[in-house]
């Protein structure tokens, strides 16, 4: 990687990702402060593949609400926690629709970057999706 890309855009021929912010299991556009927030990444596969890695970054005014993992209930085999992202690894996907849920706090107001959530094959970086930037807005 040689350079910056200031302005992502949404890549989806292999991978279609898409991303929300859920309060009180409803979408909303702007986020309460200190109120629970479930970031949910949408992820539809057109075909099958194996050792999945998706990368979802957290907005820069929030915080872990609960780490859990979610392997035992799930397609998903592990799931690491970074100060700026969650990366979320399963073995192998099939084509059909997959949801994956990430607990966070809003702790402080302002305007923020939702970077794009990214779905990759580990050992095939090359075949890739991601949705487009965001803007996250805490009051």
């Amino acid at each position: 990687q040689t350079q910056f890309n200031q302005n992502p855009e949404a890549k989806s021929d292999l991978f279609v990702v898409n991303t929300k912010m859920l309060q009180d299991g409803k979408k909303v556009e702007q986020l309460k402060q200190g109120k629970k927030t479930i970031l949910e990444v949408t992820i539809n596969m057109t075909k099958e593949a194996d050792y999945i890695m998706i990368e979802v970054p957290v907005p820069a005014g929030c915080s872990y609400g609960n780490k859990a993992q979610y392997a035992y209930k799930s397609v998903e085999v592990h799931r690491e926690y970074f100060k700026e992202k969650t990366s979320i690894f399963c073995r192998q996907l099939k084509p059909g629709t997959y949801t994956f849920k990430i607990e966070l706090e809003p702790r402080f107001s302002g305007n923020y970057t939702l970077n794009p959530a990214k779905v990759e094959q580990m050992y095939f970086p090359v075949f890739y999706g991601r949705n487009g930037i965001k803007e996250v807005k805490i009051n």
